[in-house]
Protein backbone atom coordinates (compact mmCIF):
# COMPACT_ATOMS: atom_id res chain seq x y z
CA UNK A 1 0.00 0.00 0.00
CA UNK A 2 1.31 3.29 -1.33
CA UNK A 3 1.89 5.72 1.81
CA UNK A 4 0.67 9.61 1.55
CA UNK A 5 3.26 11.56 1.44
CA UNK A 6 2.95 14.76 3.28
CA UNK A 7 4.98 18.44 3.95
CA UNK A 8 3.55 19.29 7.82
CA UNK A 9 2.76 22.46 7.86
CA UNK A 10 2.45 25.01 10.68
CA UNK A 11 -0.93 24.75 12.56
CA UNK A 12 0.00 26.01 15.94
CA UNK A 13 3.21 27.39 17.61
CA UNK A 14 5.95 25.24 16.04
CA UNK A 15 9.40 24.98 17.48
CA UNK A 16 11.50 23.28 14.52
CA UNK A 17 13.88 21.79 16.74
CA UNK A 18 17.71 21.85 15.75
CA UNK A 19 16.93 24.70 13.29
CA UNK A 20 18.63 27.15 15.86
CA UNK A 21 21.49 25.51 17.55
CA UNK A 22 24.44 24.64 15.70
CA UNK A 23 25.80 21.57 17.66
CA UNK A 24 24.16 17.81 17.15
CA UNK A 25 22.24 19.04 20.66
CA UNK A 26 22.16 17.34 24.39
CA UNK A 27 19.89 16.90 27.10
CA UNK A 28 19.94 20.68 28.06
CA UNK A 29 17.01 22.18 25.97
CA UNK A 30 15.87 25.11 28.58
CA UNK A 31 12.92 25.10 30.53
CA UNK A 32 10.60 27.90 30.75
CA UNK A 33 9.12 29.72 33.69
CA UNK A 34 5.36 28.07 34.44
CA UNK A 35 2.69 29.15 32.39
CA UNK A 36 -1.17 28.94 32.50
CA UNK A 37 -1.35 29.55 28.59
CA UNK A 38 -0.73 25.86 27.96
CA UNK A 39 2.40 26.36 25.67
CA UNK A 40 4.69 25.29 28.41
CA UNK A 41 6.58 22.25 26.70
CA UNK A 42 10.29 21.25 26.59
CA UNK A 43 11.60 18.87 25.26
CA UNK A 44 15.67 17.35 24.94
CA UNK A 45 18.08 16.39 22.86
CA UNK A 46 17.18 18.31 19.87
CA UNK A 47 18.70 16.31 17.62
CA UNK A 48 18.71 12.60 18.11
CA UNK A 49 21.54 10.37 17.01
CA UNK A 50 21.28 6.16 17.68
CA UNK A 51 24.16 4.41 16.36
CA UNK A 52 24.70 0.92 14.58
CA UNK A 53 25.20 0.04 18.23
CA UNK A 54 23.06 1.13 19.83
CA UNK A 55 18.80 -0.29 20.63
CA UNK A 56 17.48 3.00 20.79
CA UNK A 57 17.21 6.78 22.24
CA UNK A 58 15.10 8.60 25.13
CA UNK A 59 13.60 12.04 25.05
CA UNK A 60 12.73 14.43 27.62
CA UNK A 61 9.15 15.90 27.53
CA UNK A 62 8.78 18.52 30.38
CA UNK A 63 5.96 20.23 30.85
CA UNK A 64 6.02 24.07 32.70
CA UNK A 65 2.33 24.69 32.65
CA UNK A 66 0.35 24.94 35.49
CA UNK A 67 -1.94 22.00 34.33
CA UNK A 68 -1.57 18.98 32.89
CA UNK A 69 -0.72 18.79 28.74
CA UNK A 70 -1.95 15.72 26.53
CA UNK A 71 1.32 15.04 24.22
CA UNK A 72 1.25 13.16 21.00
CA UNK A 73 4.17 11.74 19.75
CA UNK A 74 4.84 10.21 16.00
CA UNK A 75 7.40 9.42 13.59
CA UNK A 76 8.26 10.06 10.07
CA UNK A 77 10.41 8.93 7.09
CA UNK A 78 12.44 12.27 6.12
CA UNK A 79 13.43 12.54 2.63
CA UNK A 80 13.95 15.01 -0.12
CA UNK A 81 12.51 15.77 -3.37
CA UNK A 82 13.13 18.33 -5.21
CA UNK A 83 15.48 20.25 -2.85
CA UNK A 84 12.67 19.98 -0.22
CA UNK A 85 11.76 18.22 2.49
CA UNK A 86 9.55 15.28 3.02
CA UNK A 87 7.71 13.93 5.96
CA UNK A 88 5.71 10.38 5.35
CA UNK A 89 4.27 8.40 8.50
CA UNK A 90 6.34 5.35 9.17
CA UNK A 91 6.50 2.50 11.87
CA UNK A 92 10.45 2.11 12.00
CA UNK A 93 10.17 2.80 15.15
CA UNK A 94 8.93 2.42 18.28
CA UNK A 95 7.76 5.25 20.23
CA UNK A 96 6.65 4.60 23.53
CA UNK A 97 4.75 6.18 25.16
CA UNK A 98 2.94 7.86 22.08
CA UNK A 99 -0.06 8.92 23.53
CA UNK A 100 0.42 10.85 27.04
CA UNK A 101 -1.07 12.93 29.82
CA UNK A 102 2.22 15.10 31.47
CA UNK A 103 1.08 16.57 35.00
CA UNK A 104 2.16 19.97 35.54
CA UNK A 105 5.76 20.01 36.28
CA UNK A 106 6.56 16.68 35.71
CA UNK A 107 9.06 15.42 32.79
CA UNK A 108 8.01 12.33 30.45
CA UNK A 109 10.52 10.11 29.26
CA UNK A 110 9.97 8.76 25.67
CA UNK A 111 11.55 6.04 24.44
CA UNK A 112 12.37 5.47 20.37
CA UNK A 113 13.21 1.53 19.90
CA UNK A 114 14.55 -0.03 16.87
CA UNK A 115 12.85 -2.64 14.97
CA UNK A 116 15.83 -3.86 12.96
CA UNK A 117 19.16 -4.78 13.20
CA UNK A 118 21.97 -1.87 11.77
CA UNK A 119 22.68 -1.74 8.11
CA UNK A 120 24.52 0.19 5.96
CA UNK A 121 23.86 4.12 5.26
CA UNK A 122 22.14 6.40 7.34
CA UNK A 123 18.31 6.47 8.10
CA UNK A 124 16.74 9.89 8.62
CA UNK A 125 13.43 10.37 10.28
CA UNK A 126 11.48 13.03 12.06
CA UNK A 127 10.25 13.05 15.65
CA UNK A 128 7.02 15.29 15.70
CA UNK A 129 6.25 15.75 19.37
CA UNK A 130 2.54 17.91 19.57
CA UNK A 131 1.21 19.70 22.32
CA UNK A 132 -3.06 18.09 21.82
CA UNK A 133 -5.92 20.57 22.61
CA UNK A 134 -7.45 20.38 25.51
CA UNK A 135 -11.65 20.06 25.17
CA UNK A 136 -11.92 21.26 28.71
CA UNK A 137 -10.35 24.59 27.22
CA UNK A 138 -12.52 25.19 24.73
CA UNK A 139 -13.98 28.57 24.34
CA UNK A 140 -16.04 30.62 21.19
CA UNK A 141 -14.01 32.56 19.40
CA UNK A 142 -10.88 31.53 21.85
CA UNK A 143 -7.81 29.92 20.55
CA UNK A 144 -5.00 27.73 22.47
CA UNK A 145 -1.74 28.20 22.19
CA UNK A 146 -0.03 24.94 21.55
CA UNK A 147 3.21 24.07 20.34
CA UNK A 148 4.74 21.39 18.37
CA UNK A 149 8.63 20.28 18.17
CA UNK A 150 10.25 18.62 15.06
CA UNK A 151 13.24 16.50 15.60
CA UNK A 152 15.38 15.16 13.34
CA UNK A 153 16.47 11.85 14.19
CA UNK A 154 19.23 10.08 12.69
CA UNK A 155 19.96 6.02 12.53
CA UNK A 156 23.10 4.31 11.66
CA UNK A 157 24.61 7.51 10.77
CA UNK A 158 28.01 6.63 11.75
CA UNK A 159 27.90 3.62 8.81
CA UNK A 160 27.64 6.13 6.40
CA UNK A 161 29.51 7.55 3.97
CA UNK A 162 30.46 11.15 5.18
CA UNK A 163 29.23 14.38 2.90
CA UNK A 164 31.30 15.22 0.21
CA UNK A 165 29.45 18.88 -0.47
CA UNK A 166 29.75 20.64 -4.31
CA UNK A 167 29.14 24.17 -4.37
CA UNK A 168 28.15 26.00 -7.63
CA UNK A 169 26.32 29.21 -8.58
CA UNK A 170 24.27 29.65 -11.75
CA UNK A 171 20.27 30.42 -13.30
CA UNK A 172 18.71 28.56 -10.09
CA UNK A 173 21.18 30.73 -7.18
CA UNK A 174 23.47 29.19 -5.36
CA UNK A 175 23.31 25.49 -4.89
CA UNK A 176 25.26 22.94 -3.09
CA UNK A 177 25.17 19.07 -4.50
CA UNK A 178 25.60 16.13 -1.77
CA UNK A 179 27.48 13.23 -2.95
CA UNK A 180 28.22 11.51 0.23
CA UNK A 181 26.09 9.28 2.12
CA UNK A 182 25.94 11.72 5.20
CA UNK A 183 23.25 14.89 5.88
CA UNK A 184 25.48 17.86 6.30
CA UNK A 185 23.61 20.65 8.30
CA UNK A 186 24.01 23.92 7.01
CA UNK A 187 23.12 26.84 9.88
CA UNK A 188 24.28 30.07 7.62
CA UNK A 189 26.04 31.55 4.71
CA UNK A 190 27.75 34.49 4.08
CA UNK A 191 28.41 34.96 0.14
CA UNK A 192 30.58 38.11 -0.98
CA UNK A 193 31.94 39.23 -4.26
CA UNK A 194 34.71 39.34 -5.78
CA UNK A 195 35.36 42.99 -4.23
CA UNK A 196 33.96 42.03 -0.94
CA UNK A 197 30.41 43.72 -1.48
CA UNK A 198 27.81 41.27 0.84
CA UNK A 199 25.66 39.11 -1.24
CA UNK A 200 22.03 38.52 -0.19
CA UNK A 201 20.81 34.59 0.15
CA UNK A 202 16.82 34.20 0.01
CA UNK A 203 15.99 30.96 2.76
CA UNK A 204 19.28 32.22 4.44
CA UNK A 205 18.84 29.76 7.62
CA UNK A 206 19.17 26.20 9.00
CA UNK A 207 18.45 23.78 5.81
CA UNK A 208 19.69 20.17 5.91
CA UNK A 209 21.25 18.46 2.35
CA UNK A 210 21.03 14.57 2.08
CA UNK A 211 23.04 12.47 1.09
CA UNK A 212 22.56 11.97 -2.84
CA UNK A 213 20.45 15.67 -2.66
CA UNK A 214 20.59 19.20 -3.88
CA UNK A 215 19.12 22.49 -2.21
CA UNK A 216 19.64 25.88 -3.54
CA UNK A 217 19.28 29.61 -2.51
CA UNK A 218 17.66 31.90 -4.97
CA UNK A 219 20.03 34.56 -5.92
CA UNK A 220 18.56 37.71 -7.82
CA UNK A 221 20.73 38.09 -10.66
CA UNK A 222 23.12 35.48 -9.76
CA UNK A 223 24.92 35.33 -13.62
CA UNK A 224 25.60 39.31 -13.07
CA UNK A 225 28.03 38.81 -10.42
CA UNK A 226 30.96 37.13 -11.38
CA UNK A 227 32.97 35.06 -9.18
CA UNK A 228 31.72 34.81 -5.96
CA UNK A 229 33.24 33.35 -2.55
CA UNK A 230 31.19 31.51 0.74
CA UNK A 231 31.53 31.35 4.29
CA UNK A 232 29.47 28.29 5.32
CA UNK A 233 28.81 27.58 9.18
CA UNK A 234 27.91 23.62 9.18
CA UNK A 235 27.92 21.18 11.96
CA UNK A 236 29.69 22.93 14.36
CA UNK A 237 32.55 24.26 11.66
CA UNK A 238 33.07 26.88 9.13
CA UNK A 239 33.94 26.01 5.60
CA UNK A 240 35.29 28.53 2.88
CA UNK A 241 34.25 28.07 -0.47
CA UNK A 242 34.32 29.18 -4.55
CA UNK A 243 31.44 28.06 -5.78
CA UNK A 244 32.09 26.99 -9.64
CA UNK A 245 29.92 29.18 -12.18
CA UNK A 246 27.05 27.26 -14.29
CA UNK A 247 26.06 30.34 -15.98
CA UNK A 248 26.59 30.41 -19.98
Amino acid sequence: MTRTRIFLRTIAAIVACGSFTPGTGSISAALSAPTDTGAGLNISPLRIEIESTQSGATVLVANRATRALPVQTRLFEWTQEGGEDVYAPSTALTISPSIISIPAGETQIVRLIRKSPATAGEKRYRLIVDQLPDPTLAHSGTAEARIRFNVPVFIDRDKAVPESLAWAIGPDGLTVTNSGGATAKIVRIDAKKANGAPIELQRNSLRYVMGGSMISWPVANACSLGPVTITVQMDGRTVDATPRTTCN
